[in-house]
């Protein structure tokens, strides 16, 4: 539980420290954690080319949810110098929503608890 945690609290560093080095003036986050999801919505206002940087998420959070890259590289979130660190927060989402006006940016994604049920294979029949 401590490392789910710890994820969720890198996602939100690695998104406010992204709107960060763009020089966002005023950035507002919100964690929610539900029963079976956490998202975390972020508003930054007065950022410098706001128009690249919306592209710039696009881009990174577009990337499907990877367990398999999540479980060896979620440690870089949040400690990381360059922004290919928000394609590792992508991999680490499973939904992504974005908007923006030209002022302010509102990013939210969520993170299941749980990852999907994979549908099992049917048993093949032995003949005797």
């Amino acid at each position: 539980m401590k490392r789910e945690t710890k994820k969720v609290a890198n996602i939100a560093a690695e998104i406010s420290t992204y709107f960060l080095e763009r020089q966002a003036q005023e950035i507002s986050a919100k964690i929610t954690n539900c029963d079976d999801k956490v998202v975390i919505a972020v508003i930054a206002k007065h950022m410098v080319d706001i128009e690249k940087t919306v592209d710039s998420i696009r881009e990174y959070l577009s990337y499907p949810r990877a367990y398999e890259v999540e479980e060896y590289y979620w440690e870089l979130t949040g400690e990381n110098e360059n922004e290919e660190t928000l394609a590792v927060v992508g991999s680490m989402v499973d939904e992504a929503m974005l908007d923006y006006n030209g002022e302010e940016v509102y990013l939210q994604v969520t993170r299941f608890k749980k990852p999907p049920k994979k549908d099992k294979e049917p048993k093949k029949d032995k003949k005797k």
